[in-house]
């Protein structure tokens, strides 16, 4: 199945914004789903599990658990709990995309839109910028385990002077190194080519981009009809 990069962008920031619109568990529901069968389709099957499994507790934390604590402690709950769940299908989907998507790839899909060079080239450091801090985060709790600190959050309560200075030093100066040197090796790749971008990939709009968009603005409409009724689904 081969997915359009700007398909994927596309529906990226149509979840980044329904999702919020959105008052139906249901829909919701649909909104996680559809990253789910994308990531095990595109083999991520660890990411998608993981999303998947943390999106089902936080939703019994708000039916079973919030209901059964007291009003003051179970609104901030509530709230956490809401805008936490709400944001996973827009992690699922940016995984996926990152995941799926060369570079090149992406830059020759994005140069048919006309946007401005500045934010092409934004986008495409962060598509590439996103891996890299995934490694580096490895190797940082390598070097932690060695040293006999838990980079998790019982290490955080047992040490937090020794996780800040080992753990989120390091991220910080690694962060601004690694923007750095992608940076260059993109300027040194010709990212700032003023002329029309070739690609040895096709890069065109599938069936399946179709069939996707049609179904996500069938969910569009279903989130818009449901506000418009006063929450219809559940």
């Amino acid at each position: 199945m081969y997915l359009d990069p700007r398909t994927k962008l596309l529906i990226l920031a149509i979840t980044g914004v329904s999702v919020f619109m959105n008052e139906s568990i249901l829909i919701e529901c649909l909104f996680v789903l559809i990253p789910f069968l994308l990531l095990l389709y595109a083999k991520k099957i660890r990411t998608a599990f993981k999303s998947g499994v943390l999106f089902i507790i936080l939703l019994a934390v708000q039916m079973w658990i919030v209901p059964r604590i007291p009003v003051a402690a179970g609104g901030i709950v509530y709230m956490f709990v809401i805008y936490i769940r709400k944001l996973i299908p827009c992690f699922m989907l940016g995984a996926f995309m990152i995941k799926t998507t060369k570079v090149s790839t992406f830059l020759a899909a994005i140069s048919r839109l006309h946007l401005p060079k500045g934010f092409t080239i934004s986008l495409s450091i962060t598509l590439r910028y996103f891996p890299t801090m995934t490694e580096e985060w490895k190797f940082i709790k390598d070097a932690m385990s060695l040293r006999g600190i838990s980079v998790s959050l019982s290490g955080l309560i047992s040490h937090p002077v020794k996780m800040m200075e080992y753990v989120y030093v390091p991220m910080l100066v690694s962060a601004s190194k690694i923007s750095d040197e992608i940076t260059q090796a993109a300027v040194t790749r010709g990212i700032d080519h003023v002329h029309k971008r070739t690609c040895l990939e096709t890069v065109r709009f599938s069936a399946w981009d179709i069939i996707l968009m049609l179904f996500y603005s069938g969910i569009v409409l279903l989130v818009i009809f449901n506000l418009a009724k006063g929450g219809v689904f559940i």
